[in-house]
This record gives C-alpha cells, structure tokens and sequence, in this order.
C-alpha cells in the first residue's frame, strides 16, 4: 500500500470497496446495537461499521508493510454469532509470536465474552494481564470523517485539486492540534448530567452510594478500575473524502487518560450526551514506532499504577510541602488542592496548574 508520511501522520488511500467483507459487514449491522446514537437506521449503521473496516483495513496493511507488529481484527477471531458488542477492535501483536500463545489468548477472549452477561462483551482483568504479560495489545480504533469547510480552512487554494506538501503539512499540524483521542468511561457512556470528570467522580460515587472521607484514595481507586478495563492502545483516523484517503496521526497507549483525567462531550448534535476522556492528539506516537515503543515494551500494569492520577500527592507549588485533595462545592463543583501550611492567599491551587499537559 503507497503510503505519505508527513511528520508522525501516514497518508494512504481509503480501501476499495472489493477489500471488503460484505457478509461480515451485514453480521454486524444485523447485530449492532445503538449505545449513545440511539436512533441509528440500518443505511447509518452499514456506513459507520464500512467506515470502521475501512480503518481496521488501513492500520492492518500500515503494520504488514512497515513493521514487526501485526493486527487482527476482533471480528476475525470471535466465536459469538456477531451477538455481543465487541470489546476491543483488534489485537496487535509482534509477527513472530508462538502460534500457541497467540490462540490461547484469543480462546481466553472469546470465553470472557461468551460467558459475560447482558449485550456487552467483556473481557476479565485477568485475561488482559494474559495478553499484556504476553505482549498481545487489544486496541480501539476511532474513525472520523474531516468535515468541511471547518478542517480545510488550514489550506490554501482548492481542497480537491492536486494537494502540495505544504498544505499536507497545515493540514496535519491543524488536526494534529484540533482533536483529541478519546475512549468511553468504564461505567458510564452516555449522561446529560456529566460534563466534567469531577461530574463522573460524582455520579461513580452516587450509584455506589459511597461518600470517601479521603478523596484522593478515591480517586486514585477509581483511576485503577478505568485502567484495568481500558484496551491498551487508542487511535484515530480520519477520512479525508475530497482526496480518497485516509489520515493516521498515531496513537496513544491507555495510561495517558488517566494520568490528567479529562473528560468532555463531542461537540456534535448526535454525540451530545456521550461522555469521553480525552488526550490531545498532539502528544501521540507515530504508529510506525510501535515496534520500539518502551511503553509497549517494558509494559508492566504495577509500573502503570504510580503514574496514575491520585497516585502521587504533589507538592505545594509555593511551600513545597504536600497538598492535600479536598472536594469543593458551590456554584462550580470541583476537586482542589489545599496547603495546610500556606497563608491564605497561598492555600488554594487548581488542580490544572498541577497538571498541565492535557488541560
């Protein structure tokens, strides 16, 4: 597959239609069930999932012709009947891998899912230690379509036309800069009330009914559920129609989520209500370096953990000594940082002066 690279972005070619499994294509629409897109037909439901097999096509074919890793989609190796929503999109996995432990992995999968309840396919905790002990890497592959005239302002003169590197390259800054990879929360996907993660916090908290006298342990708690349950790596491609082609800024690994949780809605009139944690694209890893990513490499959750959010208390930024997690309440609802030793003026820090990648 010709490919452009442009930076840490891959540029290729939307996959034909002939590429296409067209009766595995109808098993998932026949089986797809709305989550937060509650009024999807079966015409929007069969464009999304092409849509989504034209990525899972791109990101397989980028590995087979530029690296040592390799895709499998989800769909080529479930034992469901198409009955249950997937759990992940994929694995990725090193091409000289046992042959043995490859199938093992993928048995222990399709058990999970078979004997999980509800709609939902689930995997265990333990099935994901398995694979990530065994460098197998479940990932989740976002699509979105670039929407015009908004994401072509950046370029100059015909969007259509034969396209100069340069526009390429304002092109790639201006996505790379504007989006952000994202996943769903673990307990909850679609809520009016939550616009913030201190609203998640909140609402984890009330259908528990739990109320921590100790926010931070919460927190950090709460962050090691999402971890555990989250797919390894996320990306996102986007479809650029007026060209045939298809964008790959990179990837993330999960750990980046929830090392400065924040959570948005999309701004989109179908999505209004779905809730997501986000991580601007601008800090992702080109997908051609998967083979000799040290996170990857060195993976190991119980090296995860103290990275994670709440893991660690900071110090006050004034005095040096440790902050304190406190839950503040009023007309805008939200978790700060209190110096215990500081003066008044000093007391108080937000938590994004903190933390200040991914505000």
């Amino acid at each position: 597959m010709e490919i452009k690279r442009f930076d840490d972005f891959i540029i290729c070619p939307i996959p034909a239609e002939s590429e296409l499994d067209q009766v595995e294509i109808e098993k998932i629409v026949a089986h797809t069930r709305n989550t937060w897109q509650h009024d999807r037909q079966n015409g929007e439901m069969r464009e999304n999932t092409i849509q989504g097999k034209r990525a899972e096509i791109v990101i397989e074919n980028i590995l087979n012709d530029n690296s040592t890793s390799r895709f499998l989609a989800y769909d080529k190796i479930r034992r469901d009947n198409f009955n249950k929503h997937a759990p992940f999109d994929g694995i990725i996995y090193r091409k000289d891998i046992s042959a043995n432990i490859l199938q093992s992995a993928i048995d222990k999968v399709n058990n999970d899912v078979i004997n999980s309840g509800g709609n939902t396919g689930i995997i265990t905790v333990d099935t994901r230690k398995y694979m990530e002990r065994n460098s197998i890497y479940t990932i989740e592959i976002k699509s979105s379509l670039l929407r015009y005239p908004r994401d072509y302002r950046c370029i100059n003169g015909d969007v259509e036309v034969t396209r100069s590197n340069d526009n390429y390259i304002r092109l790639c800054e201006y996505v790379k800069n504007y989006y952000d990879y994202f996943v769903y929360p673990h307990f909850c996907r679609d809520n009016q009330n939550i616009t913030s993660f201190y609203d998640y916090t909140r609402y984890v908290r009330d259908i528990n009914n739990i109320n921590p006298l100790n926010k931070q342990a919460f927190v950090y708690s709460l962050m090691k559920q999402e971890f555990d349950n989250a797919c390894d790596i996320y990306t996102r491609v986007f479809f650029d129609l007026r060209r045939n082609e298809i964008l790959v800024p990179g990837y993330i690994v999960k750990t980046r989520f929830f090392e400065e949780p924040r959570i948005r809605k999309m701004p989109s009139p179908k999505s209004k209500n779905a809730i997501y944690y986000m991580y601007h694209m601008q800090y992702g890893k080109s997908i051609l370096k998967i083979d000799h990513d040290e996170d990857l490499l060195s993976w190991n959750r119980f090296t995860a953990y103290p990275q994670l959010f709440c893991a660690n208390i900071p110090n006050c930024p004034y005095c040096g000594k440790r902050l304190r997690m406190v839950e503040a309440k009023g007309r805008n609802n939200k978790f700060l940082y209190v110096c215990d030793w500081c003066p008044k003026e000093y007391k108080w820090t937000e938590i994004t002066d903190i933390y200040r990648t991914n505000r």
